[in-house]
């Protein structure tokens, strides 16, 4: 007669099924970030070969997604020194200024689920605010005439955040930018086109920081290399050296809107999502744009350089590659 399994042979068969079953899970899990981690470096490098051969061909890129809020009477797109970096702005959670939050209609989550730019994103980011000559260099040079801005249109029916609810004709039917807050889902709240004039604000690379100084270096900005190891740089000599070897990077996002998008010869037919980043997170690939001033004095004239692509975390196409292989 044959024998019977003891509970305990039962006891560690299910035990071992268990430990495999989870380790394959886990493995899956795994590749399937890989994955879409590959697709989206494909999709970096394709999005950055459309934009340069889109400009080759004369296309003027509008409408680009700008990364603040629209504010309630224009803040906080605007504020700050003319041509002048503030590096503090949006450095920390607590003080994140204007910076894109995130899609959420639960007041009690804006900040908890719906966090908007990732982390590692947002620890290269700071603001920087256009003078007259740069703003008319994006306007004649790049075509850049018009950012969309997200912003909400709260209505007094609703009570909880209204970023899906909201009546199109009366939210900007009279001209005004609605009242903005935390929240915004770019594909599902309202967004409004704002004129690209001096004293606006946009988002830049914080060449202060070092993974900043990493993106400015992808674009061919060699920076803050001149003194010893373990000596810091002041303020001043960071804006000195940004000037002096190239220009700010602005940073704006490539939405739906954008002019590029929607064209099948020159251009992109749709607008691609990094599908790692978990859909709470601003999941678009960002433009980044040299503002490089030639000449001085009276000569002196803004050249807006397309720089490159990075992905929803900061990452370069050099980064993003390195983060695959080390995955």
């Amino acid at each position: 007669m044959k024998k019977a399994f003891t509970l305990i042979e039962l006891l560690m068969v299910i035990a071992l099924i268990a430990i495999v079953s989870t380790l394959a899970v886990s493995k899956l899990g795994g590749v399937r970030e890989v994955s879409a981690r590959k697709v989206s470096l494909a999709n970096q490098k394709a999005v950055e070969r459309a934009v340069e051969a889109y400009l080759v061909n004369g296309g003027r890129l509008n409408r680009l997604d700008s990364l603040l809020y629209a504010g309630d009477g224009g803040a906080p797109l605007t504020g700050g020194t003319e041509g002048d970096f503030d590096f503090t702005a949006i450095s920390t959670a607590e003080s994140r200024n204007g910076l894109y939050l995130g899609p959420s209609d639960d007041e009690s989550a804006r900040i908890e689920q719906n966090s908007g730019i990732t982390p590692d994103l947002q620890k290269i980011l700071c603001l920087y605010t256009l003078n007259r000559a740069q703003a008319e260099a994006l306007n004649t040079r790049l075509g850049l005439r018009h950012v969309m801005a997200a912003t909400a249109y709260a209505d007094a029916a609703q009570t909880a955040f209204p970023s899906l609810h909201y009546d199109k004709d009366r939210a900007y039917g009279d001209g005004t930018v609605p009242n903005a807050s935390d929240g915004l889902d770019p594909n599902a709240s309202f967004c409004v086109a704002t004129l690209v004039t001096n004293s606006m604000r946009f988002v830049a690379i914080n060449p202060m920081t070092d993974l900043g100084r990493t993106v400015y270096q992808a674009c061919g900005q060699e920076l803050m290399n001149t003194k010893s190891w373990g000596e810091t740089y002041t303020e001043s000599e960071v804006r000195a050296e940004v000037a002096a070897k190239g220009g700010p990077l602005l940073a704006f996002g490539l939405g739906d809107s954008a002019s590029i998008i929607g064209k099948s010869d020159a251009g992109i037919e749709d607008a691609p999502y990094a599908t790692f980043v978990q859909k709470r997170y601003y999941s678009r690939y960002i433009l980044l744009f040299r503002l490089k001033t030639i000449g001085a004095g009276s000569v002196s004239q803004v050249i807006p350089e397309f720089a490159g692509v990075i992905d929803c975390e900061g990452n370069t196409v050099r980064a993003a590659q390195h983060v695959i292989k080390r995955m």
